[in-house]
């Protein structure tokens, strides 16, 4: 008697369960989301997303998209929180450390530092880059080191640090997909 209370207790809230954890799986809530955009650090998102805290990605998409930076909202959605995609900054910083050998030079010279990356901690260092051939500037006179990093990006670059030919199967890279054309190419005797 108290089995079939209670099987039936639970049957009647099953479909609102089932309901309620749908909806949250879709996204559909997310503005009854416990967070704020206005107290979300994207860098922070990104940096916990890195160090494997997967819960991060649901307020990091939203914001993204919020913003109306789709593509890299669809990246992250992509790669389910595993898969951190690469920006044209993080490809910069990893070229300045495989190729810091033959920017020395390149950085004691006068350059001309792109207006988007005037604040960057890393702007004088992607000029270089900039100014080596490794990486053009986006658009224009623009690094814009937010997007993500794509073919045209990395076509550039092959047979300079990684061999030939570089294949990705999406219109981004992942972290471990870039690291992993850098040991490539140290192993061919490709890379700088």
């Amino acid at each position: 008697m108290v089995v079939s209370i209670f099987s039936a207790a639970l049957s009647a809230q099953a479909p609102d369960i089932l309901q309620d954890f749908w909806w949250e799986a879709s996204g559909a809530r997310l503005d009854t989301a416990p967070f704020s955009l206005s107290s979300l650090n994207e860098r922070s998102l990104k940096s916990q997303l890195g160090n494997g805290n997967r819960n991060a990605l649901m307020p990091l998409v939203m914001l993204l998209v919020t913003e109306g930076r789709m593509d890299e909202a669809e990246a992250w959605m992509e790669g389910r929180g595993r898969l951190v995609p690469v920006t044209r900054r993080d490809l910069g910083i990893a070229l300045s450390w495989y190729g810091r050998y033959e920017l020395h030079s390149v950085l004691s010279t006068q350059l001309e530092v792109p207006s988007d990356l005037d604040e960057d901690d890393y702007g004088r260092t992607l000029a270089a880059i900039v100014d080596a051939g490794w990486m053009h500037c986006a658009y224009g006179d623009l690094f814009m080191p937010d997007l993500l990093a794509g073919p045209s990006d990395l076509i550039l670059l092959q047979g300079v640090f990684f061999p030939d030919p570089v294949s990705w199967d999406r219109e981004w890279i992942g972290m471990a997909s870039l690291d992993s054309l850098f040991a490539a190419g140290i192993e061919q005797g490709v890379s700088r």
